[in-house]
Order: structure tokens, then sequence, then C-alpha cells
């Protein structure tokens, strides 16, 4: 049997990227008010296609994606918890 936190994981790869909507998606863990080398708990995570993740604008490159839509990684948080909720 799968754990909360697992099930959790699995229905956010299944949403579109928070950021741009793209897909495929992987799971980025808040990294706001988390120390250097630390990772925020699975259930404050968010879908962002691998541009938005890792690319070099993504949130882990220089974040002018964020800028450019004037949101910050709370933000597309709040946009993860309400596309679950809109796909109950």
């Amino acid at each position: 049997m799968k754990t909360a936190e697992s099930r959790y994981l699995a229905r956010l790869a299944q949403l579109d990227c928070v950021l741009c909507g793209d897909t495929p998606v992987e799971i980025h863990h808040l990294r706001t008010g988390q120390g250097m080398a630390q990772r925020a708990q699975h259930w404050l995570t968010m879908p962002l296609c691998p541009d938005c993740h890792r690319g070099p604008r993504g949130v882990h490159g220089d974040k002018q994606r964020l800028y450019a839509q004037k949101v910050d990684e709370l933000d597309l948080l709040a946009r993860a918890i309400e596309a679950l909720y809109a796909t109950r």
C-alpha cells in the first residue's frame, strides 16, 4: 500500500507545469525557508517541467521565468494545491 506522501506526489506528477503549463513534469521541493543543503517535506512540492525546474531561466537557474510572471515559489505551491483540488 502506498503512503499518503507517495499518493500525493503521484497526483502532482499528473498535473501540468504550474509555471508554463507544459508536460511532462518533475517534482520540485520548495526551497524558500530551507537551509542551503536542506529540502522541504514532500508536502511542499510543485510540478514543474524540466525547463522551468532545471533550465537556465528556471527555479534552479536565474529565476527569470518566475520574475517574468511576478511570482515566487510560494505562489507556485498555491497553484499546485489549487490544481490538485480542481482535478478531484
